[in-house]
Order: C-alpha cells, then structure tokens, then sequence
C-alpha cells in the first residue's frame, strides 16, 4: 500500500473511517435504549479528546521517523554523486591517459547501475546484492592498479583512495537507509487509534439528524495516514527520493571525460 498514489490512500481511507463512523452509529441507533445512548454519548465526549490527541501523536510522531529516513536517503544520494565528481576530477590530473579514461567508465557505468537496476530492487530492502556492487568492486580494482605506481608516479593517488573511500563510505550508507522501516506496531497502534476514533466520533454523532460533518473528519484522518505510507517507503510510492544528481554526475563525468589527453 505504500507505493499506491496518495490520492488512492485518502480516498481508501476516508472510505474506511466513514464506514466505521456511520457504522457505529447506526448499531448504537438501533440496538441500544435511549437512556443508554445518552449514557454512551456522554461517554464518548468525554474519550473523544484523549483519542483525537493520540492518533495526532501517533501520526506525528511515524511523519517523523519517515521522514528522517527520507531525508537521509536523500543526502545519501547527494554524497553517492559528489564523491564520484570528485573521484572523476581527481583522475584528470593522472599521468596515464587511458587508466584515467578506464577510471572514469566504470565510475559511469557505476552510477547508471544505481539509477537504473538498483533504484528498482531498494524498495524491497533486499541489499545482499545489488546490481552496482559489481561496478564498484571493477572501479575498485581499477583505483587500486593506478595506485600501484605509488605517488611518485601518480601524485593524485592519494586523494583519489580518499575519494574512493568517501564514496564506499556513501554506497553503505545508502545501502543502510534502505534497511530501515517505520516499526510494523507503529502502524497497527496508528490504524487501530484511527478506527477507534471514528468509532467514538459515530457514537458522538447518535443524535445528530444529519452528521454529514464526519466526512470532513474522516478525509482529515486519511490524509494523516495517506502521508505516513506516501514517505513510508524512500525509494518507492508517490514521494520518493529524486535520483536526478546521481544521473547529473554520471553526465558531467562523460562530458569531463572530453578534456581528458589523449
């Protein structure tokens, strides 16, 4: 559900709460006494407060830890892009050419790997193996053959196993927010909070002729909901995180690969 469009979450969710609404009331309507409604009515005034607080808690507080999560497969991103200009730029100042021009593919192919196989396999969380690491471990071999004539030969090998380093370190960062999930209860304590409060706002509105007003609540409920599964997922679903700088890189580096001598 949290790849659905988010005007496909709300609209699911006003559906449900309004159901349960409009539910509870007519079984409170119809199978309780006069004297009892009053009873449950007074009742549910009294929880409606409590309840209402919780599910604005508890949706805050799941906006929160996804978007944290959101933000920092973002910057991930950015780091995976910078590090690689960098390693690009460190190149042009190699004495050989054509290991340069090496170095350079295969930080391409690199980061065309991210932006079209891995981007579709992080959603599932499923990192053992993904398709760039391939690409990584080839551009490491290939560091590693330019560093072997020491800085002597190549003044820029240090900075370039720096650079390299920097962007090992953002690939397992990346590889790290993609683990990470809202916590499962979270979720079951934040649907099962929303249904009890559209239980109570049904029972609240037993006497009301007319309590059409409880839709407007229900779209209000959905949408908090809708946004938790909209950025439940970083890498899936209508918010997601843009992959744009890692193909940016992939194109300044093809481009810088022309000032390269030949």
């Amino acid at each position: 559900m949290a790849q659905w469009p988010t005007l496909a979450l709300v609209a699911l969710g006003a559906c449900f709460l309004t159901l349960v609404t409009f539910s509870t009331r007519a079984a409170v309507i119809r199978w309780t006494s006069k004297e009892r409604q009053s009873d449950l009515i007074d009742l549910a005034s009294s929880m409606n407060a409590p309840v209402g607080t919780t599910l604005a808690f508890l949706i805050g507080f799941a906006v929160s830890i996804t978007w944290g999560t959101m933000s920092a497969a973002q910057v991930a991103i950015e780091q995976v892009a910078s590090s690689s200009q960098q390693l690009s730029w460190l190149t042009l100042n190699l004495n050989d050419s054509a290991r340069a021009n090496a170095i350079n593919n295969d930080v391409v192919k690199y980061l065309d790997t991210i932006v079209e196989q891995d981007r579709k396999v992080l959603p599932s969380g499923d990192i053992v193996e993904l398709p760039s690491f391939d690409a990584l471990d080839q551009l490491e071999r290939q560091i590693h053959r330019a560093a072997q004539g020491g800085s002597a030969v190549n003044p820029e090998v240090g900075p370039m196993l720096s650079a390299a380093a920097a962007l090992t370190g953002s690939q397992a960062q990346l590889n790290a927010v993609a683990r990470r999930q809202l916590p499962t209860v979270v979720m079951w304590l934040l649907l099962f909070t929303a249904t009890l409060s559209a239980a109570v706002m049904g029972i609240v509105a037993t006497k009301v002729r007319r309590p059409y007003l409880i839709v407007g609540w229900a779209f209000v409920g959905a949408i908090g909901i809708a946004v938790v599964l909209s950025l439940y997922s970083p890498f899936a679903g209508t918010v997601a995180v843009d992959f744009q700088p890692i193909s940016d890189a992939s194109q300044r580096i093809q481009d810088g690969q022309q000032a390269l001598p030949r």
